[in-house]
């Protein structure tokens, strides 16, 4: 296996043009794979290897969460508890009546906190005890424990709840807390001179033309920001979720962190968030077993990791080029199945022959705010469903388990290597806490994820001042000048939409005013519900969104 896995691994790897890359799979004593990659410093001609200095981004997140439950499990804070039980001075807006923030719904990224504070994040000068200040200018985007939304906001929160729980610092809490009783080591280096005593063996970053470069994402550390670790060391923190044996947390309390409270139904089979862990991110079928984990995201280092207690299985991934996402994924998988089937494991493929039924599909008519932009879902002459979406269309299919299958629908669709993808992407309408919402399934040859990709579209009235706003933005944050972000407020066939471009932050939104100054982000999940406001100061236009302050010109 080991040879062919290789091979396989090192032509990802290239077919992406990555830097350096190190792959491991990994059971509850020891590594049973590993392969390295390229670079971790090309200039110096170091290579990759396990015991290379790798940023893990989000991964840090379950190092947040492991030290909240450690808390609990000492008595020291319950799960039910009000964040401001230990940050009195938190505040922040909201348009609907609300009870409390607990520290579960910020576990389970469902407090209605908003994702990110761009301008804070990229803040060298910054702390991330500042997103406390931030939070009191912004609006709750969802009633709090209804709405997944993944939140660097919210565990930036529950890293300072350590510090005021404990005394200590964050750092000095995951030192204590993990790094130690594991004998292992968890960097945070935030700046080039942090780096300097470990230049032999920390990884740079590479943009996409194989330059190196500087990751501007430098404050939010409980969330991720500048946490280094070899992949040696990280695989020590992975066993304890397959060893369960105290070393860190109870078994009790590990089994807690897998599990999904939520009122929901369809959230038994969508990707979100349990107490610390991301749930259904995989789906390789019930003879493999459930599958938990989490990613990791800066600009430049990109990671993996995810476990499968039924075949006391763990994977990690380390990179650090920017295009790696392309690549990530594919390479856990790949790993993984392949020693799976190595070992016996048989692995059901995923059918794309599918049941289909006659439904006249009515009532799913309109518009919804998806991830890539509006879709108008309309009948063609032969009473079809069709779904239109940035100028492409295709046909809607029904299928007998209540999904409904895209069809090309024109000819650049009919392009093999396209259809060929369309096939194994399916879509669903469901009631979700209150909202009409679009379940998205994407599957390929052993796995499937399933989760919401927008929701119905809110009709709304623009008041004239977002009228006479509309034009043409650039960034004027005083800390992130020179990022040069610019945005664009216009209206599109009568919907009012905010564009904006700034590092990997880029896209458009459709939003619903709720004044003559405010208006919210509309669609379900990540990166909705944010507040956008304008304001007038002598004589110019602002505009504001998830912090960032764009001037009209």
């Amino acid at each position: 296996m080991k040879e062919l896995l290789n091979k396989e691994i090192n032509k990802i790897c290239k077919k992406n043009r990555l830097m350096g890359a190190n792959v491991v799979l990994f059971n509850d004593e020891q590594i049973i794979y590993s392969y390295n990659y390229g670079y971790a410093n090309k200039g110096r001609n170091i290579k990759s290897t396990n015991d290379s200095l790798y940023m893990i981004g989000s991964n840090t997140k379950v190092m947040t969460a492991i030290c909240i439950l450690k808390l609990m499990e000492e008595g020291l804070l319950s799960l039910e508890d009000d964040v401001r039980k230990f940050i009195p001075e938190f505040e922040v807006k909201s348009t609907f009546e609300y009870d409390k923030i607990t520290i579960g719904n910020l576990l389970m990224h469902r407090s209605g906190l908003v994702g990110d504070f761009f301008h804070l994040i990229t803040d060298k000068n910054g702390d991330f005890h500042d997103v406390i200040k931030e939070i009191k200018n912004s609006y709750l985007t969802a009633k709090p424990g209804t709405m997944f939304a993944y939140s660097n906001v919210g565990f930036t929160v529950l890293g300072i709840v350590v510090e005021r729980v404990t005394g200590l610092t964050y750092q000095e809490c995951v030192e204590k807390i993990i790094a130690k009783p594991l004998g292992i080591e968890i960097l945070f280096l935030q700046s080039e001179e942090d780096r300097r005593p470990y230049s032999d063996t920390v990884s740079l970053c590479y943009n996409k033309k194989g330059k190196e470069a500087e990751d501007p994402l430098v404050t939010l550390l409980p969330a991720g920001s500048n946490t280094y670790m070899s992949i040696t060391d990280f695989v020590k923190f992975g066993q304890i979720f397959l060893k369960r044996d105290g070393s860190i947390l109870s078994k009790e309390t590990l089994e807690l962190m897998e599990k999904l409270e939520c009122a929901e139904s369809p959230d038994r089979k969508l990707m979100n968030a349990g107490y610390g862990l991301l749930q259904n991110i995989h789906d390789f079928g019930e003879k493999v077993g459930k599958i938990w984990g989490h990613g990791g995201d800066t600009m430049y280092h990109h990671s993996v990791f995810y476990y499968i207690p039924k075949q006391n299985l763990g994977v990690a991934i380390f990179t650090n080029s920017e295009q790696a996402p392309l690549a990530t994924g594919p390479m856990a998988d790949k790993a993984v199945i392949s020693y799976l089937k190595d070992k016996g494991v048989v692995i059901e493929k995923n059918s794309s022959e599918y049941d289909y039924v006659s439904v006249d599909g009515e009532a799913h008519l309109g518009k919804y705010v998806t991830g890539i932009g509006v879709c108008e879902i309309k009948k063609n002459r032969h009473g079809e469903l069709v779904a239109k979406v940035k100028g492409m269309s295709v046909k809607m299919k029904a299928c007998k388990d209540g999904f409904w299958l895209l069809c090309p629908n024109n000819l650049l669709l009919q392009f093999p290597p396209i259809k060929k993808e369309l096939k194994k992407i399916r879509v669903k309408f469901a009631d979700y806490a209150g909202e009409e919402v679009v379940i998205l399934e994407q599957r390929d040859e052993y796995n499937k994820l399933q989760g919401i990709y927008g929701c119905r579209y809110e009709e709304t009235d623009i008041p004239d001042s977002f009228r006479c706003a509309c034009g043409r933005y650039k960034l004027v944050n005083e800390n992130i000048k020179e990022l040069k972000g610019r945005g664009m407020l216009q209206i599109k066939k009568g919907m009012l939409v905010v564009s904006m471009k700034c590092l990997a932050a880029r896209g458009s939104a459709y939003l619903k005013t709720a004044g003559n100054h405010l208006a919210f982000v509309q669609g379900f999940g990540r990166g909705t519900r944010n507040d956008v406001t304008l304001r007038e100061e002598n004589g110019d236009t602002y505009l504001t969104w998830c912090g960032l302050v764009f001037k009209k010109v």
